[in-house]
């Protein structure tokens, strides 16, 4: 039983927790799908919350992208204009010793952020959910 309760809080240490600070006191039922912006949509939207995720340099990026996907559904948006705050680990510039010059050290790990906005359509545009 002790092994099995081990196992299960093992695989739940790579999960990572999105932060929510809400943005209107209105609440909405879960949305089906919620499409993924890199800039602001032309479409006209309010803001409902921003998520904050971050993980150990070796997360996959991909991992927090879909935690806060499913957290910005469970909250009724309809789609994130997501922002990567990732941040290098230590000097990103590294002394050429041939040359004498600074390069960019190739081998940098970096610790995964994003933030999010999410958003529901307002007018026409809207979908329901």
């Amino acid at each position: 039983m002790l092994a099995l309760l081990l196992l299960c809080s093992a695989g739940c240490v790579h999960q990572e927790a999105v932060r929510v600070r809400h943005l209107t006191t209105a609440r909405y039922l879960p949305s089906r799908y919620v499409q993924v912006y890199r800039k602001a949509p032309e479409n006209p939207y309010e803001k409902i919350a921003v998520l904050e995720a971050s993980g150990q340099p070796d997360t996959p990026r991909s991992q927090l992208l879909d935690s806060i996907v499913e957290k910005a559904r469970e909250l009724g948006a309809e789609a994130v204009i997501v922002e990567d705050k990732s941040q290098p680990i230590g000097n990103p510039l590294v002394m050429n010793p041939t040359g004498g010059m600074y390069t960019v050290n190739p081998g940098m790990q970096m610790i995964p952020r994003y933030r999010a906005t999410a958003i529901r359509f307002t007018g026409e545009a809207s979908s329901g959910g």
